[in-house]
């Protein structure tokens, strides 16, 4: 036997009025991804793609946060390769000077003159030593506080200088699973093979003490493995700072691929967006002008 279903006057009504709801609400969704430009505002909108998305944030932030940890770098990096250029000239002109010493044709008072310009070589390798970016010693380990190396005068002239920070090297995240230093440490770059400052010190000290002996056996000696000695450093964070662009490079890379993913997932399609809104206010009216219909009619119509 068939179910016979009785349709009310108030049943129309109810189902015109769901119908029109649905439609104000699917027209509410596409104006605001018309508003925002996106396609999913909320979880709700697409559970499963609104979890990729958020998957997807995280990488990207996590890829920032390791340029970030690059770029805050990158003076340090680059005022070590400075300094230590610095050197580099120091000791070439200081190659200069101890050759021209060392020249049996000079006299004790053209000496003392050469002296005076090793002395200032000193001074000039000791500043170097004891440079500062952001306030913090470049050359001292993990101790930035404090001076990379302390120095000991008689009468104004430096007669010692000693490392006063540690060899640990600084290091940063430039992955979730790789780090890097990116320092060299003081007692490396100057006082590994050679100590550059008692060097000098030598130098100045034989000048004034006129033993060009000296300064031919030993210092011209203790100089060029000086000079090695600083560009194996310069190497060393030229080597740093090359890695750290092609992982910067890298990570710019991912990041623009994460971002085009993400707008594949949430990014509303503007064309297909309009096209379903017109279509949406066009069921509207439709809706409209069926529900006036069914709700117009009155027992006030049937008497008349």
């Amino acid at each position: 036997m068939a179910i016979v279903t009785r349709v009310t006057q108030g049943l129309l009504i109810q189902r015109s009025l769901n119908n029109l709801n649905q439609q104000l609400r699917r027209i509410s969704v596409l104006q605001e991804q018309l508003a925002t430009g996106r396609r999913v505002n909320r979880p709700s909108d697409d559970p499963i793609d609104a979890r990729r998305a958020m998957n997807l944030r995280m990488l990207i932030e996590k890829n920032e946060q390791f340029q970030s940890n690059i770029s805050g770098v990158q003076p340090h990096l680059q005022e070590t390769e400075a300094e230590l250029s610095n050197v580099v000239d120091i000791v070439l002109r200081a190659m200069e000077l101890t050759t021209q010493g060392a020249s049996e044709t000079l006299g004790q008072e053209q000496l003392n003159a050469i002296a005076l310009e090793i002395d200032q070589l000193l001074e000039a390798t000791v500043l170097a030593s004891n440079h500062r970016t952001n306030n913090r010693s470049i050359f001292a380990g993990t101790q930035t506080s404090a001076a990379a190396f302390d120095v000991t005068r008689v009468a104004g002239q430096i007669t010692a200088v000693t490392y006063a920070g540690n060899s640990q090297v600084i290091e940063i995240n430039i992955s979730d699973v790789a780090r890097t230093a990116i320092n060299v440490t003081g007692d490396v770059a100057f006082q590994s093979n050679v100590d550059i400052f008692a060097m000098l010190i030598g130098i100045r000290d034989d000048m004034l003490a006129g033993d060009q002996a000296s300064l031919r056996a030993v210092r011209l000696g203790e100089l060029e493995t000086a000079r090695e000695q600083s560009l194996a450093s310069i190497a060393r964070i030229g080597a740093i700072d090359n890695r750290l662009e092609r992982i910067t490079s890298n990570l710019e890379d991912a990041v623009l691929e994460y971002q085009e993913v993400l707008s594949d997932k949430i990014d509303a399609d503007f064309a297909e967006t309009v096209l379903g809104l017109t279509v949406a206010e066009t069921a509207l009216n439709a809706a409209l002008n069926a529900t006036a219909r069914v709700i117009q009619p009155s027992l006030l119509d049937f008497i008349r």
